[in-house]
């Protein structure tokens, strides 16, 4: 960020003279046993970039987007030269790169993102639980909300699904209700007699949020919270689940799915749409649509094309 003289700042304002940049923010905090590493009296630069990417890292994270190209820029040194930097810090355990650079990524930042080894005893994941959730205010939790639902509607693929029509048996329509006794009279849609009858039926005015409470909260909620922490790991960015997405993991709950065989099923999704340069899902419909697929009965067509995918030559 370069010095503006409408808006001066002496506590991040270069000195003048001495250059033209400001700081993000007022303060940088450095590895302590980096100050201590001799191993910078022969390499400086090196020690300067991990100042400058300690100044862009997360408070709670240590995670910083600068990409090497704006680093070259700013020090007036070559992006190959930084890129040497980057490897012995690297190399000495003073960074991590958590994702690669992909100038072909269709959403958010295209370079790689790096982390800043405060601790090397913790690992990523450690890291990731240990920091505490920033709170978004009302209108971003809107706008969040609004967009998964969207997502949603039109399936992992973009586009708008319809709901099919079933057809209807006419014959069928005509014929009285297999429940009603003979002597009901006017008592066709009292509700006991749908219990007295044939009691595996669900009753139409029954609610679908009093069949949702059947399900215990707390493991719906440990779905979208595993969840979010995958798709933190893998893109370095969270995500948000709202009273839908609890509802959608409730569905899953009674797909079969526990929060292990849920959390390891959506791993090797998120890794796998990752690995190539893809989104991770918005919206936990997607693993819904995918586990009713994958109990559709597969067709000969079917079953011989996928053997034909797994026999092809890599």
């Amino acid at each position: 960020m370069e010095k503006s003289k409408l808006t001066p700042d002496p506590i991040r304002d270069a000195p003048d003279g001495h250059g033209e940049g400001q700081s993000p923010g007022a303060v940088s905090i450095m590895p302590g046993r980096a100050t201590r590493d001799l191993r910078f009296v022969q390499y400086p630069m090196s020690f300067f970039i991990l100042s400058y990417g300690c100044s862009h890292a997360s408070a709670y994270t240590a995670c910083f987007w600068v990409n090497q190209a704006t680093i070259a820029r700013t020090l007036q040194i070559s992006q190959q030269a930084v890129s040497q930097h980057f490897n012995k810090l690297i190399a000495w355990g003073y960074l991590e790169k958590l994702r690669k650079e992909a100038p072909a990524r269709p959403y958010g930042k295209k370079g790689a993102i790096w982390r800043v080894i405060y601790d090397p005893r913790m690992t990523w994941e450690q890291v990731l639980a240990n920091a505490p959730e920033v709170e978004k205010t009302v209108e971003e939790l809107a706008k969040i909300a609004t967009k998964t639902i969207d997502l949603a509607d039109r399936g992992p693929k973009g586009h708008l699904t319809k709901a099919r029509k079933q057809p209807v048996d006419k014959s069928k329509a005509t014929q009285a209700p297999a429940c009603k006794p003979a002597s009901s009279g006017d008592d066709e849609y009292k509700v006991q007699l749908v219990q007295t009858n044939k009691v595996e039926l669900v009753h139409n005015y029954y609610k679908e949020q009093d069949y949702k409470k059947t399900i215990d909260e707390g493991i719906c909620r440990r779905i979208c919270a595993n969840y979010t922490r995958l798709v933190q790991e893998t893109y370095g960015r969270g995500w948000v689940y709202d009273e839908r997405q609890m509802s959608l993991a409730a569905d899953l709950i009674r797909m079969g799915y526990t929060v292990d065989t849920f959390t390891t099923d959506a791993r090797g999704v998120v890794r796998w749409l990752a690995k190539n340069n893809k989104q991770a899902p918005q919206s936990l419909q997607y693993f819904i649509k995918r586990k009713t697929n994958d109990s559709k009965p597969k067709d000969a067509a079917s079953i011989v094309k996928h053997l034909g995918s797994k026999m092809r030559m890599p």
